[in-house]
């Protein structure tokens, strides 16, 4: 009997000794994952081995993780189909995620809110496998099943374990020992009804130039900024708006009661800020664009990128300053019109409206608003400081294309007018616009170390594809005559003319001066000698 029991405690332990998955596992197979957060060092610091090595997220263009473990020359049931499929379980509302099926070391989590974007895809799309969840912070994560009878499977088991209602999963029929789900198709038409996301694209930045941006950044047809061809190359137009800026008062001088010069601020509200990685102003009294349909919108935003977002047959300028427009009239309130100009350098030459920015006392990342000094006028965009005449709006040339906002939300149903004759800048200007957006580096106030700024002292979005997009060009040479020719300022001051005399000498009694106009008191011996004495 002591042997037999012997036996049965040495069958335990050999037992004990076999794998056994740490994670209450609901279901499980194989996944790839993508997230703009591979990306972020705050959420995936670099680690630092001993041997000084130092380990990082490794990431496609795409922003699918890389299983740094996946060798292609070994193939078994527990290595992944691919360098970019991790092992994926879900435990609760939780998917954990391994190299393979028995490392039980977990590489990351998914804490799951809410499945999004389920039946967005059709088979014929790229992302057909592919479905997203929203983690418990409101982040997006992007997941892509190998085939589709696996992506509607972990659809339905997620959507399940969360609580969601879905008609197209039969809970019913899960069995629940070896995990098959029966999928029903339904015949009839449902109304899927997509639910409200506000973080879409939360503490977005320029770092990327816009391409970890998503929602209709990623996924519109029709976005901002591109790069403009030859005016040659694009569809000659003779239709174009009428630009009507006015003055916006901030500071003015009057009079008081006493007869003293005051100054009164009209807008003192209105300010020059850093904000969303770039300098702007915002008024909704800048005055507004009228297009030809009769359609009005508001000019309530100006905003300054550095180097320019549009490019010129491939060539990107120096600075660019969009006029940001709003949609008033009725059916016209969701759309907006964005008027651009691009700005080259040219050595000592001033432009009027950005002198009156102060741009040597230009917001930063950390003084984010300043006051303005002198009112702002748009139409002063297109002279030169040496320019005497009263600033009207220029007649100009410009391009027009269906484009968008180019910083996310990246609305579409957007007019872009891009003026196509660059406007000459001085390089002070230009390198204090750039300066006002660089990070700063910052020192740790405990150990005193000095971390520098990694971003790029740049604001500016990537270019976008057409898809298709026809591309006008107005020439108001051609349609309104050639422009004026520029009139020289002249300089103040006047001519003037002396009537020359015969010079006269005289003898004056006594030692005070005659008092006679233009005489002046000369010595005996030139006097004698012009008298011949």
């Amino acid at each position: 009997m002591k042997k037999n029991k012997k036996k049965k405690i040495k069958t335990k332990i050999i037992k004990r000794k076999k794998f056994k998955d740490p994670i209450k596992v609901f279901h499980a197979g194989w996944l790839q994952v993508s997230s703009t957060m591979f990306r972020n060092p705050g959420r995936f610091p670099p680690i630092t081995l001993p041997s000084g090595k130092t380990l990082t997220i490794k990431t496609n263009k795409e922003f699918f993780r890389i299983n740094t473990d996946f060798n292609k020359s070994v193939k078994s049931n527990n290595s992944p189909p691919s360098k970019l499929y991790f092992w994926m379980r879900l435990s609760g509302k939780n998917i954990y995620y391994s190299s393979n099926k028995k490392d039980i070391n977990i590489l990351g989590n998914i804490s799951v809110k809410n499945v999004i974007d389920a039946y967005k895809s059709d088979e014929y799309s790229k992302d057909s496998l592919c479905f997203k969840v929203h983690d418990r912070e409101d982040r997006r994560w992007k997941l892509c099943a190998e085939t589709m009878n696996d992506r509607n499977k972990w659809i339905c088991k997620i959507k399940q374990v969360l609580g969601l209602e879905d008609r197209t999963c039969r809970v019913s029929n899960i069995d629940k020992s070896d995990g098959k789900l029966i999928v029903k198709t339904i015949i009839q038409p449902t109304i899927l009804i997509p639910l409200a996301s506000h973080t879409c694209n939360d503490n977005w930045d320029f770092k990327l130039k816009g391409q970890d941006w998503e929602c209709d950044c990623k996924e519109g047809k029709q976005q901002s900024p591109i790069n403009l061809p030859p005016k040659e190359k694009a569809i000659d137009t003779s239709v174009k708006p009428l630009f009507q800026y006015s003055e916006l008062e901030v500071n003015r001088e009057e009079e008081n009661i006493l007869g003293e010069t005051i100054t009164v601020s009209n807008n003192a509200d209105v300010k020059i800020k850093f904000e969303q990685g770039a300098i702007r102003i915002k008024s909704k009294d800048f005055g507004r664009l009228v297009t030809m349909d009769g359609a009005i919108y508001y000019a309530e935003e100006i905003v300054f990128h550095t180097p320019s977002e549009h490019t010129f047959n491939g060539k990107r300028h120096e600075m660019e300053m969009q006029i940001i427009h709003y949609g008033q009239t009725k059916g016209d309130t969701a759309k907006q019109v964005v008027l651009s100009f691009l700005f080259e350098k040219k050595a000592g030459v001033y432009n009027k409206f950005i002198d009156d920015l102060d741009f040597f006392n230009l917001p930063n990342p950390v003084e984010k608003e300043k006051d303005i000094q002198s009112n702002i006028h748009l139409n002063k965009i297109f002279y030169h400081s040496d320019d005497k005449e009263y600033p009207f709006w220029k007649p100009f040339s410009f391009y027009t294309y269906r484009g968008s906002i180019s910083q996310p939300p990246c609305t579409e149903k957007t007019i872009v007018y891009v003026a196509s004759k660059t406007i000459k800048i001085g390089n002070t200007a230009l390198e204090l616009f750039r300066e006002a957006i660089r990070m700063p580096d910052m020192q740790n106030s405990v150990t005193g170390e000095v971390i520098v700024s990694q971003f790029p002292a740049e604001n500016y979005r990537e270019t976008q594809n057409l898809n298709g997009r026809a591309v006008f060009h107005y020439d108001h040479v051609k349609y309104c005559g050639p422009d004026p020719p520029r009139k020289k300022s002249k300089v103040k001051g006047h001519y003037e003319k002396v009537i020359k005399k015969l010079t006269n000498y005289f003898f004056v009694n006594g030692e005070n001066p005659s008092g006679v106009p233009g005489a002046f008191v000369v010595s005996e011996k030139e006097a004698k000698a012009k008298l011949g004495k």
